[in-house]
């Protein structure tokens, strides 16, 4: 972080003053002559790196009051810089501060526009500044310190006037509803406490006649008047500020104000320089009385900082990112560790496994070659399903005949026993029997018993079921039928005996399909 440096410009010179951690050191102090300007030309090449705030201190201030049409944008800053130029013509050192709007008619807004109107007292001190390339954060006065310093202090919105002593005199500050509306600085010659006093009590009803007048206060009621001072003065500030009907004196501590702001240092006395100094320094006002050329160090400082904050940023999520990435490159490489010891483990079990099988006249390779035609044949062979569908299709439009036993088998041809097992067959690529192969299912089924007396029906129903079945694909052959019809056998009657015994007429077929 930089190092902060206040330089408090008075009447008589300017006094550098280092801040740090809560106290104000006086560094130096220099003059308008031109042996003044180069020292302090000096003063800021040996911490070129430090940012510089002036403070004024000074008589020479104007401030007014005005209710402005409320207007945005262009027209508003347009607006304000003619209002600037008509109140204080001769001076850069001006600027305008927004009170608020008004909450009645047509809601005006009020604007204080405050200047330093002595400016070319100014213009060495920010010329030797500006040459030697200062990182100036902006040009201050002691009022705009005390806007947001003062409501703090009083803790009212009621109409205020704040006595503060500093080093170029005795200085009051008006409020009203909390916001500064002009402040003004009575000099003083020996700075004596009874001088101090003598001061207070007269220009606080100097500033409640102006302020009857103004209209700022009703008549009639009291003026608050708040001094900011030492404990230990208070007594002889209190034998000049008595209270009146027109004037109600209070008196607030500075050492307590002082701890209140985390300000190590202490006064002695009721000076509030190092209290404005230290507020200055811990929170500036937001507005100042430099223009932009003044502070173009301080514009590319904070670009400067703002991209070294944002490499830092970088640089730490880089360095997480990269502790990140190393903790998962340990974790990886102990769970490889690990991996690793189960995998020789597993291979010393698996070795000791195949020790332990029987030895066969096989290696690892051919065993590879052989399961995987083995696997390309399974993949070939055809299913038994188109031809179970076919079967149950005929079944399903003949519910007269029930299915007593199937059985299935491959054969090298159609007409093929049931205990002759396929032949080995050259397999010479290109050949007509390289596919060669049929598909046998044999059934045995029953017809209804009410059948048993009707053979001609029998004979019917049989035919039917096996034209059904047959198709170019499938060839179909009945090899049993509930009777004998041979020409050298007898055709029982209907009438037959055993006929009538009761016996269910069974019949049996053969189905084959080439692969």
């Amino acid at each position: 972080m930089a190092a902060k440096r206040i330089l408090l410009a008075d009447g008589s010179g300017l006094v550098a003053h280092y801040w740090r951690a809560g106290r104000i050191t006086i560094e130096a102090e220099f003059s308008n002559e031109p042996a003044g300007l180069e020292a302090l030309a000096g003063y800021i090449k040996k911490h070129h790196s430090s940012l510089f705030y002036l403070l004024a201190d000074i008589a020479e201030e104007g401030f007014q009051l005005e209710d402005l049409p409320y207007v945005q944008g262009g027209d508003r800053n347009a607006l304000l810089q003619r209002r600037l130029s008509q109140y204080f013509y001769n001076t850069p050192l001006s600027l305008a501060i927004s009170l608020g709007r008004a909450k009645d008619g047509r809601r005006d807004e009020k604007v204080l526009f405050a200047a330093l109107t002595r400016a070319e007292a100014f213009a060495p001190w920010l010329d030797t500044l500006r040459e030697n390339e200062a990182i100036l954060a902006g040009v201050y006065s002691v009022p705009l310190v005390l806007a947001q310093l003062g409501p703090l202090i009083l803790g009212t919105n009621d109409p205020v006037l704040l006595l503060t002593l500093s080093r170029g005199g005795v200085r009051q500050t008006f409020f009203d509803q909390g916001k500064l509306h002009f402040s003004r600085l009575s000099q003083l010659a020996t700075r004596s406490a009874d001088e101090v006093g003598r001061v207070c009590a007269s220009d606080s009803a100097k500033i409640f006649q102006y302020l009857v007048a103004q209209r700022q206060i009703p008549r009639g009621s009291a003026l608050r008047t708040v001094i900011l001072a030492d404990a230990a003065q208070t007594p002889s500030l209190q034998d000049y500020c008595q209270s009146s009907t027109e004037i109600r004196f209070e008196f607030a501590d500075l050492g307590a104000a002082a701890r209140k702001f985390k300000l190590k240092d202490s006064a002695g006395d009721s000076n509030a320089d190092k209290l404005l100094m230290h507020r200055l320094a811990t929170r500036a006002p937001d507005q100042q009385f430099a223009q932009a050329s003044e502070t173009r160090f301080h514009r590319l400082w904070k670009i400067r900082s703002a991209l070294t904050s944002v490499a830092w940023v970088v640089f730490v999520a880089c360095l997480i990112f990269a502790g990140k990435t190393g903790l998962k490159v340990a974790e990886l490489r102990d769970q490889t560790d690990l991996t690793r010891i189960a995998t020789g483990e597993d291979t010393r079990r698996y070795n000791a496994i195949l020790e332990g099988l029987p030895k066969v006249n096989l290696t690892p390779d051919n065993l590879r070659a052989l399961t995987s035609r083995y696997e390309a044949l399974q993949k070939r062979l055809p299913g038994m399903e188109p031809m179970l569908t076919h079967l149950s299709q005929a079944l399903n439009e003949n519910p007269r005949i029930e299915l007593g036993k199937l059985t299935w088998r491959m054969a090298d041809r159609p007409d093929a026993a049931a205990n002759s097992a396929p032949g080995p067959r050259p397999n010479v690529p290109g050949s007509a029997n390289a596919a060669a192969g049929w598909i046998i299912i044999e059934i045995e089924a029953q017809l209804p018993l009410v059948l048993a007396s009707d053979q001609r029906a029998q004979l019917a129903l049989i035919d039917s079921f096996a034209a059904r079945l047959r198709n170019p694909q499938i060839d179909v052959r009945i090899l049993s039928r509930p009777f004998d019809i041979e020409s050298d056998k007898a055709l029982r009657s209907s009438g037959d005996a055993r006929a009538l015994g009761g016996d269910v007429p069974k019949f049996s077929l053969r189905l084959a399909r080439a692969l």
